[in-house]
């Protein structure tokens, strides 16, 4: 089993169900609320570690109640929280997530604590990545520290995987040289805007440096482009209940996979299920599936 570091946000998230996603202006009423450890980072960590990994994670928690609830989550599931630190300023990070009757949601975040991730932290939390084999980072926390411990990693020779979530524009410090890039869709446009194919923004992508591009199609399932070419995976078919964590869980999915000696197009596979089981339950982390659950389903079949 490889070890995994994970820089990246932790939240609290705040899943509001509704009838529809309200439009501009229009006033609804909810159906519950409910709160669930969260954040792109601590998401796909608390993924790696229910499946069996050894997840090591690197972010910011404010010194409040939330804070307290998301580091001893992350705890109980399994992740190592050493380069977890408090923040004695900022409240801890929180999402608003309104999932609707179709699985529908829609998510307005406020950084908080996330927002002081940098580059000091990573230097102080360095010795994580001498001995690991892959990192997996988010767009969550500050665009500097990402660059930063891309340089890290590529001194070290740890294998980087990026998920540009929330999309903005990569630099070519950040692009040269990743192992696997997996934007969703509607990232891959605001990456590449204008016209063009999926496959002709893909390309723009990959020939920036990337290695390995993997889009994540929904319910359309996914497309890798490497130096192979395109192939296309579809999708584990299932009812959806919440899509809040399914891109979280397949690249969790994808990165144990690849930590457990799977090769890039069996670890897609693998990922596609995570996913198909994720999305099938509500919550963010409480979604999450582990070893049983996968190889319940699996038996089910």
């Amino acid at each position: 089993m490889a070890k995994i570091v994970v820089v990246g946000s932790i939240n609290m998230d705040v899943v509001i169900r509704v009838p529809h996603i309200p439009v501009e202006g229009e006033t609804i009423m909810a159906r519950s609320v409910q709160y669930y450890g969260g954040g792109k980072g601590a998401n796909q960590a608390i993924a790696m570690s229910r499946l069996g990994g050894d997840v090591h994670m690197i972010g910011r928690v404010g010194k409040d109640a939330h804070g307290q609830r998301l580091y001893d989550n992350l705890l109980e599931n399994g992740t190592k929280a050493a380069g977890v630190e408090w923040d004695e300023d900022q409240p801890s990070g929180t999402a608003y997530i309104y999932v609707s009757d179709r699985g529908e949601n829609n998510i307005v975040v406020f950084s908080g604590a996330n927002s002081k991730v940098d580059v000091a932290q990573i230097n102080r939390y360095e010795h994580l990545f001498d001995d690991a084999e892959y990192c997996l980072m988010q767009m969550e926390i500050p665009r500097e520290t990402i660059e930063h411990t891309v340089q890290v990693c590529k001194q070290k020779g740890v294998k980087i995987i990026l998920n540009p979530a929330p999309a903005q524009p990569l630099s070519e410090q950040i692009l040269e040289g990743l192992y696997i890039l997996i934007p969703n869709e509607s990232e891959l446009d605001l990456l590449c805007p204008g016209p063009g194919s999926l496959e002709e923004k893909s390309a723009k992508l990959y020939g920036s440096g990337v290695q390995n591009l993997i889009v994540t199609l929904g319910a359309k399932g996914s497309m890798l482009m490497n130096e192979a070419g395109v192939k296309y995976f579809p999708a584990v078919p299932v009812k959806p209940v919440d899509t809040t964590a399914a891109g979280d869980s397949f690249i969790g999915g994808l990165t144990i996979g690849l930590s457990n000696k799977m090769d890039l197009e069996a670890a897609i596979q693998y990922a596609s299920l995570v996913a198909a089981i994720t999305v099938s339950k509500m919550g963010a982390q409480a979604s999450l599936p582990d070893l049983a659950a996968v190889e319940a389903y699996l038996a089910g079949k």
